[in-house]
């Protein structure tokens, strides 16, 4: 059997999942250049030799990676959704610091590795598409609904890097304008039936 037929490990094995686990440590912890297979296999306490049994090179890592924080950000948003205040649980979602360090580093392999540049942007694509449709029915008003989406994930973006940084001026004040925007907004979303009812569809 060929490099390039071998059969891999299964996805769902504990030992994979634990190098996953180990790429995302170590790259915030470290950064980018603190990844290769064998750091990644030492953090994961498993063999470099098993590395390359469940993945094929270092962009199969990296975009599996990215599946997984992608179906975790789906997952939170589908939850967002169903929350009783869905407009500031989106927000809350888009803000959340604690994927910062972890997206700049990918965002930094991205712009070496094809693959996964392509994987960033497919995913960014669904995930801004969800929310231009979830913004357009909670606010079927609003005729702008895209370029809310982009104008809330540009400063999500922005707060949540530059707060990485420790640079803070203007941020309170900005805040302060989001909030009365989602005051606002509240006003226009549909409130959710009575219990035991279901909205139509």
């Amino acid at each position: 059997m060929t490099a390039g037929t071998r059969r891999l490990g299964a996805q769902g094995s504990g030992q994979r999942l634990l190098l996953m686990d180990a790429t995302e440590q170590i790259l915030c912890s470290e950064g980018y250049a603190g990844i290769s297979a064998r750091n990644v296999a030492e953090r994961a306490g498993l063999t470099k030799q098993l590395f390359f049994y469940y993945f094929k090179s270092m962009d199969d890592l990296f975009l599996a990676v990215l599946r997984r924080i992608h179906e975790r950000r789906l997952e939170r948003f589908e939850a967002a959704l169903r929350s009783d205040a869905p407009l500031r649980a989106l927000w809350a979602l888009n803000t959340d610091p604690s994927g910062a360090a972890l997206a700049t580093e990918l965002t930094a392999i991205a712009s070496h590795r094809e693959a996964v540049r392509a994987e960033i942007v497919q995913s960014a694509q669904q995930f801004r598409a969800l929310q231009v449709c979830a913004l357009a029915t909670l606010l079927p008003a609003q005729d702008h609904a895209a370029g809310l989406v982009m104008i809330a994930a540009a400063l999500a973006k922005t707060l949540t890097a530059e707060a990485a940084l420790g640079l803070t001026e203007g941020h309170a004040e900005a805040l302060t304008l989001v909030e009365r925007m989602l005051g606002e907004l509240d006003a226009q979303t549909p409130q959710p039936p009575p219990l035991g009812q279901s909205r139509e569809v």
